[in-house]
């Protein structure tokens, strides 16, 4: 695959401050601040009043099989 771009995805994980939910939403790494100007919806009550949760990194290698 050369020339090919890979995009690198990350599972950022919000709490809904109106609900209380917790919620989960998987974007590419390059999409990030966007998710800091513009929160995403919570999925239970449709309030865009959710913030980021403090969560662990993790790393897979691409696998071959």
């Amino acid at each position: 695959m050369m020339g090919a771009e890979v995009s690198i995805m990350a599972i950022y994980e919000f709490e809904c401050r109106a609900c209380g939910k917790q919620f989960e939403v998987t974007m590419g790494m390059t999409e990030h601040d966007r998710l800091k100007e513009q929160p995403p919806a919570c999925p239970d009550c449709g309030a865009r009043e959710s913030r980021q949760l403090v969560s662990t990194f993790n790393c897979k290698a691409p696998s071959k099989y």
